[in-house]
């Protein structure tokens, strides 16, 4: 059985660990290893991290005992992980205690981390917070979060993606349209251990049509994993289509990052036939394709139907209200995550607000009924006002966002 505390307990345990932290000794240890930490490279400036937190570390294991946690490093960090976990850290009696944490341990020294004020504004007004969605971001992950001592999570390389040495030889084998040896190099390293799943990234290696068109050919229709970056790569139309025919049919998962390539109608569409039914998992990178709004319509009809966790960037894609009501009216029951950007689409606020309806309202008839305000990610804004005003100080009614939907 997995610990579970209250919040209150939650609350004892920050408060007795920050008294602690306060002891006029300890703060006077944390100054000087601070300053001998600072000594980077130097033999002692290890030797002083090493001291603070085997002392820290006698501290916690008995406090963290009390708790039920093990009296362990272990122990330890699990305490630590357990009060930063999301439904703890929405609260502000959380918040406040973790800064203070953070301040203390520092002993007047620059804070390495910090809970923003913006944070604690949205716990106030809205009581929880939720990260600011990023306006571009890339698709296919190439680092993964790992946990160090004292609780601290960091990013770190994934170890399940195609090496970098390994991605330059499939873009040579690429370019000088070798399928054989870029076959071989896609089946070196597998997503786990499957050999049903491939991720890689080479996204701006100039790889241009006779490349795109050779990794097309080297994909396994045996995939039931597909990560997959070729942003920037200037495929052009004609290798989006080599590549479309080569997408696995029977995927499970796909990430296709096809950003910034000049692929054209013809090219996109080509792309959005080719999207598997059978995908629960689908994140497509569109950004600056200007696929416009026919273009909307064609991804919406090929959206799969039992799709869970749908990522659509279309940061500058001019798709316009009509574009996003097609995609809408076009997201199955079954969704569970959703993450768009809307920059640049020429949206008004009808546009705009379109997917907030489905998820708010329960009797919209277009409702997502698997999918929380939690789960739905958005950036972007309004871009065509509902009314213009000319110089004479004229008022036009350019939309009309009360359209029924």
């Amino acid at each position: 059985m997995p610990l579970v505390l209250s919040l209150d307990e939650t609350l004892a345990l920050q408060d007795e660990l920050i008294t602690a932290y306060k002891a006029e000794d300890l703060q006077r240890r944390l100054k000087l290893w601070a300053k001998t930490e600072k000594l980077a490279g130097a033999p002692s400036a290890l030797a002083a991290t090493e001291e603070r937190e085997a002392a820290l570390l006698e501290i916690q294991m008995p406090i963290v005992a009390k708790y039920g946690f093990e009296a362990s490093a272990k122990g330890v960090m699990e305490a630590m992980r357990y009060y930063a976990r999301k439904e703890f850290s929405a609260w502000n009696q959380v918040i406040k205690r973790n800064n203070w944490m953070e301040m203390v341990l520092q002993a007047g020294e620059p804070l390495d981390n910090y809970n923003h004020v913006w944070m604690q504004q949205e716990v106030r007004n809205q009581g929880y917070y939720r990260p600011i969605p990023e306006t571009r971001y890339p698709l296919i992950q190439t680092s993964t979060n790992a946990h160090f001592p004292e609780g601290i999570i960091k990013p770190v390389p994934r170890t399940d993606m195609l090496s970098a040495d390994a991605t330059e030889e499939l873009l040579a084998a690429c370019k000088r349209s070798d399928v054989a040896k870029a076959s071989s190099l896609l089946g070196a390293r597998k997503v786990g251990s499957s050999a049903k799943a491939v991720a890689v990234n080479i996204g701006y290696k100039s790889l241009g049509v006779a490349g795109a068109k050779t990794l097309g050919k080297a994909l396994s229709s045996d995939l039931e994993v597909l990560e997959l970056d070729v942003s920037g790569n200037c495929i052009g139309p004609e290798g989006a289509k080599a590549l479309a025919s080569g997408l696995p049919p029977r995927l499970r998962v796909l990430k296709l990052n096809i950003a910034n390539n000049r692929i054209m109608q013809d090219g996109a569409n080509a792309i959005f036939n080719m999207i598997p039914k059978s995908a629960e998992v689908l994140s497509m990178g569109l950004a600056g394709m200007k696929i416009g709004t026919e273009g909307a319509i064609a991804l919406a009809e090929k959206i799969p139907p039992g799709v869970r966790d749908l990522t659509l960037d279309l940061f500058g894609n001019g798709v316009g209200d009509a574009g996003i009501e097609a995609i809408s009216k076009a997201l199955p029951k079954t969704l569970e995550f959703f993450h768009v950007v809307l920059q640049e689409n020429a949206l008004g606020r009808r546009g705009f607000f379109m997917f907030d309806r489905q998820v708010g309202d329960p009797l919209h008839e277009h409702h997502l009924p698997n999918l929380t305000p939690a789960k739905f990610i958005k950036a972007g804004g309004i871009e065509l006002p509902e009314f213009s005003i000319d110089q004479d100080g004229v008022v036009t009614r350019q939309i009309d966002f009360k359209k029924d939907f």
